[in-house]
């Protein structure tokens, strides 16, 4: 009969049948368990058998193999030709870099350059350069601003409620009964 009620519970099979007894319990591991398997053996391959049987065996093998891929179930990749250039996957090719030769080539080049020109004309030029592009995008800044004012004012005029239309149907038909 199983414990009912209060008090300490009892077990509805015999413990002492098992061969355990109430102080019979196994202690505590205080270490690791040992690993398994245990390191004192050393495991080393088994050579291979050789023979004319297995190399009868092997020459099966690669057989199946070719005739496994030679059956049209085998995926075959597909020609890139079938298919756009932008699909198909690229390598990334290397960067070329300049070598020093070049830019000290470059470098020259550029300063001759700036030897041979009139450095007046480039000053006076450079000048009224950058006071168009000063002017222009002054221009720009108060026309970007003006347009700002204009579409938060818009917003609001247009789409502002409050909320004083709300429901305003339902008071012209309005016969006393409850609406559920």
């Amino acid at each position: 009969m199983a414990g009912k009620g209060r008090g300490v519970g009892a077990f509805t099979f015999n413990i002492d049948a098992l061969g355990i007894g109430r102080g019979n319990m196994p202690e505590a591991r205080v270490g690791p368990s040992p690993l398994f398997p245990f390191q004192s053996t050393d495991f080393k391959p088994v050579p291979l058998k050789a023979g004319e049987d297995e190399d009868y065996m092997l020459a099966l093998k690669q057989e199946m193999r070719g005739t496994m891929q030679r059956l049209p179930f085998n995926i075959k990749p597909q020609s890139w030709n079938l298919f756009p250039k932008e699909l198909m996957p690229r390598r990334k090719r290397k960067s070329v870099k300049i070598s020093r030769k070049d830019t000290e080539n470059i470098l020259s080049k550029l300063d001759e350059l700036a030897n041979k020109d009139d450095p007046e004309k480039s000053d006076d030029e450079t000048e009224t350069k950058t006071r168009n592009e000063n002017e222009k995008e002054e221009i720009e800044e108060e026309e970007y601003e003006e347009e700002d004012i204009e579409e938060e004012n818009d917003y609001i005029e247009s789409y502002f409620d409050n909320g004083e239309d709300f429901a305003a149907d339902s008071d012209d038909n309005m016969d006393g009964e409850a609406t559920y």
